[in-house]
């Protein structure tokens, strides 16, 4: 008997909540099923609407890295045509102290030379002033010779011959200048 006590309570026991998910089906079960159906509707909304969310957000995310990359794309153009500048700058101005350097030795070696050229040249043109002076000076002094001893071979008065010297300083002065 005892194993009969025990199967009547287990039948009393499963048949109550028989019983009672009979009355839940019997009052609520259109609403659950109502309530069942709207839950699975909107776990679908949400998973479709979390799955476009991820589509655009996986999207966003692939056009940002592409903008990024761009971005670092141009930085690094930028930075090496700033990076070929600046060794463009720096050959140049390395080459130019040794063009300078150049450029000046050439330019003393020229001044030098064209000194050298000038004061050949003013050597020459005093030689040839000089040799000029001497020859009117030769002259000048055969002149008064002459003059003179004609002078003193006519035995003209002092007034004549001061009058000749002065004729002579006057045309000194005129050569002189």
């Amino acid at each position: 008997m005892p194993n009969n006590k025990n199967a009547k309570q287990e039948t009393d026991n499963v048949a109550p909540v028989d019983e009672l998910t009979q009355l839940r089906q019997i009052v609520f079960g259109v609403a659950e099923q109502e309530l069942s159906q709207q839950i699975a509707t909107t776990h679908a909304s949400l998973e479709q609407a979390l799955k476009q969310q991820q589509l655009d957000f996986n999207e966003r995310l692939a056009k940002m890295q592409d903008n990024i990359v761009q971005q670092i794309d141009k930085l690094e153009q930028k930075l090496l045509h700033v990076d070929k500048s600046h060794e463009q700058t720096e050959a140049i101005m390395q080459k130019d102290p040794a063009d300078l350097s150049s450029e000046h030795e050439m330019f003393a070696t020229t001044t030098q030379q064209d000194f050298k050229q000038i004061e050949q040249a003013l050597d020459h043109e005093s030689q040839t002033l000089s040799q000029t002076f001497n020859q009117q000076l030769e002259q000048l002094k055969t002149h008064l010779d002459a003059v003179s001893k004609e002078l003193s071979s006519s035995k003209t008065d002092r007034k004549t011959l001061a009058k000749l010297l002065a004729t002579m300083a006057t045309n000194l002065e005129d050569d002189a200048i």
